[in-house]
């Protein structure tokens, strides 16, 4: 039989192509009529901002410290007691910051409220103790540091502030007693080494107290108040490069304007009142606020003859001080400024000269400027 090799069998037709064409047509109209939330575009929402913990807003505050930044650093340390309101920690540390950069009022407002946070905080007692001292409320400050001391009798910091507070009122021997028990405890401890140099300059052994603060810089050199206290050293030696130098030294820890002031002040002192005039302006400028370094402008301005702008800034910078801060020759220059601007105005300068004297009744430039209103 002869066989065909060109033969093709006929394949039997499959419709089930047609299942799959429907299955996709009914797919696709129930997309159509119910859009299901995953097939439309949906809107982006902004990622929650996850809340700092206290912990991450310490570690910033301590590496601000580390870096010189004390106002970067007050403000995260804001922030722990925003977050831990009965933690007195925070409060303490800031308030050691603005002890160091003179701000005593927010100081002593920022200890007071450590102890009422926690009356039993040993550190919170210490700082406490020390604004009452710098305040001169020296009984209630003993009785506060003897509290933290009942607490922890090995604090170094509450014996350093208690040889403090012994240096402030005469007792020389005690403060030494409680120092020395301080540094035995710890020899670095900063501020055993500051009050140790504090009693040196009130004994009159400023050489000493140069050296203790030296020791202090040489362990924290970031320490721009003792930079600022080392050059006071200087000046009771009248050895005015050096004590610009310290001076300069604080202003290059941190430009703020106690620095600035202390710098221009010292500038000042020294017979440099242009400069002085200069370093005191960028502390106005810093804050207009500071009535010390408003005050000592004035003084610059008096000293070049500027009376015109001596003055009013006197008079403004006297304003903004306690009394307890008003020094006599802010009085007296105020009054002898209006004497010698042009035109002259005894009627205001009566006013200052006699505020001079209520504080020194002998004070001579304060008399000599009655005598010329007086007499013409």
């Amino acid at each position: 039989m002869y066989l065909d090799r060109t033969y093709k069998p006929r394949r039997r037709r499959s419709f089930g192509w047609l299942w799959w064409l429907l299955i996709i047509g009914f797919f696709s109209y129930y997309l159509y009529v119910r859009q299901p939330a995953w097939l439309t575009q949906q809107p982006l929402q902004p990622t929650p901002t996850p809340t700092r913990s206290a912990v991450s807003w310490l570690a910033e505050a301590e590496l601000n410290l580390a870096r010189g930044q004390f106002p970067l650093a007050i403000q995260s340390y804001q922030e722990v007691a925003r977050l831990e309101p009965d933690n007195a920690d925070p409060w303490v540390a800031q308030g050691e910051l603005y002890l160091m950069d003179r701000r005593l009022n927010e100081a002593t407002e920022l200890a007071r409220r450590a102890v009422e946070v926690d009356p039993e905080n040993v550190d919170a007692l210490t700082l406490y103790a020390r604004v009452l001292d710098w305040n001169g409320d020296f009984e209630t400050a003993i009785s506060y540091a003897f509290d933290a001391l009942d607490l922890q009798p090995d604090n170094p910091d509450t014996l350093a502030v208690l040889g403090e507070i012994y240096s402030s009122v005469g007792n020389w021997a005690r403060s030494q007693q409680y120092l020395d028990e301080a540094l035995a405890i710890d020899p670095e401890n900063i501020l055993a080494i500051r009050n140790q140099a504090i009693l040196y300059e009130l004994q009159g052994n400023y050489t000493q107290a140069i050296a203790q603060f030296d020791r202090g810089l040489t362990i924290d050199p970031d320490r721009f108040d003792l930079h600022i206290e080392r050059a006071r050293q200087f000046r009771a030696l009248n050895n005015w490069d050096e004590a610009i130098e310290s001076y300069r030294a604080a202003v290059e820890v941190m430009e703020t304007p106690v620095t600035l002031d202390a710098l221009g002040w010292g500038l000042y002192l020294s017979g440099d009142t242009l400069q002085a005039l200069r370093e005191l302006r960028k502390a106005v400028e810093l804050d207009p606020e500071y009535g010390q370094a408003v005050a000592h402008v004035g003084m610059a301005y008096y000293a070049r003859r500027n009376y015109e702008e001596a003055a009013p800034t006197l008079e403004k910078g006297i304003s903004l001080l306690d009394e307890n801060e008003v020094r006599i020759e802010y009085l007296y220059s105020a009054g002898l400024a209006h004497i010698y601007k042009v035109p002259r105005e005894c009627d205001k300068a009566i006013v200052w000269l006699q505020k001079a004297l209520e504080v020194h009744a002998q004070s001579l430039p304060a008399l000599e400027g009655m005598r010329i209103c007086t007499q013409g």
